[in-house]
């Protein structure tokens, strides 16, 4: 097992009367793409914040290289970069003019600039103002690269992105870990919860509600066990008797909880008989990410949808 790049210990920040990060602790090893997932308002952005020593920490520790957040900040900085929501890079300079400005401030050989513009394809000569939305993001990100850090935040970096920028960002989360670096990623897209992090935190209200592989978080919602299944003809008479399972559509499909899988077999094969239809697929599977996500973040309103999840029939 890699060891840990990136370790909170009970890290917990207020404002005031206020916590928006409550006593949380975990892990980064070394070398992994760790996903920091959480609805809006859930505490990421602030835990990146003190992570990267932009906000002072209240309550407990925090590491990033060996090095302590609250007391070594200067070393924590250098061997960190951090990709924000909003980019910090000025609109009147060029691209290689921003990244040579950032270059002499963080004391990194020039040689950096040409070659990171040359491995991201960046329009060197055209000013950051003038860059669309995606290539702003790819001259961000390249600027948190310019001293070479082992350890890269990104605080939602696909967020307001068209589709093309941001399968575009996500090939370089994944380029960016290939060449060696941690990369901490804060995100709510569940396509990149599903496919980028080797390990997933999910935190709400400030809290860590689940940790671990992806595979293991979905575990963590019940014993259920998913179950797809294809019928002809579909019925609403097949819906209202499955209803026990939670259906749910999804494309053809049918999806259901199901605890015990051979007992629903029994169940299956007798409605068969009853209701005149054919099984064309069936099969079992985890959760998505997506709900899993859901599941352990929704807030408690009173309101329940119908049985069979929004049904046409």
């Amino acid at each position: 097992m890699s060891e840990p790049i990136v370790r909170a210990v009970n890290l917990t920040k207020r404002y005031g009367d206020f916590t928006a990060v409550d006593g949380i602790s975990f892990e980064v090893r070394k070398g992994e793409i760790f996903g920091f997932l959480g609805p809006n308002g859930a505490g990421k952005t602030t835990t990146v914040r003190m992570l990267s020593s932009l906000t002072t920490i209240t309550e407990g520790e925090a590491y990033v290289n060996g090095y302590d957040v609250r007391k070594e900040k200067v070393k924590v900085k250098k061997s960190i970069g951090v990709v924000q929501d909003v980019s910090n890079l000025y609109d009147e300079l060029t691209v290689e003019e921003n990244l040579r400005f950032l270059a002499r401030l963080y004391e990194a050989p020039m040689e950096n600039v040409s070659k990171l513009i040359k491995d991201f394809n960046l329009p060197a000569k055209k000013k950051f103002g003038k860059l669309s939305s995606g290539f702003k993001k790819r001259a961000s990100i390249v600027a948190a690269l310019i001293h070479d850090p082992p350890v890269i935040f990104m605080d939602e970096p696909t967020i307001a992105l068209d589709v093309r920028s941001a399968k575009m960002v996500r090939e370089m989360v994944r380029v960016l870990n290939v060449s060696g670096r941690t990369v901490f990623l804060t995100t709510h897209n569940m396509v990149e919860a599903e496919t980028l992090p080797h390990r997933i935190a999910i935190i709400n209200h400030g809290r860590i509600v689940a940790l671990g592989g992806r595979n293991e978080v979905r575990r963590l919602v019940g014993s259920e066990v998913r179950v797809r299944l294809k019928v002809e003809p579909l019925k609403s008479a097949i819906i209202h008797a499955l209803e026990e399972y939670s259906p749910i559509f999804d494309e053809d499909s049918l999806l259901l909880k199901v605890e015990d899988v051979d007992t629903f077999m029994d169940e299956l094969e007798e409605l068969k008989r009853e209701l005149g239809f054919r099984v064309l697929h069936i099969s079992t599977e985890l959760p998505s990410i997506e709900e899993v996500f859901l599941e352990l973040t929704e807030e408690e309103n009173g309101e329940k949808g119908c049985a069979c999840g929004g049904c046409p029939l």
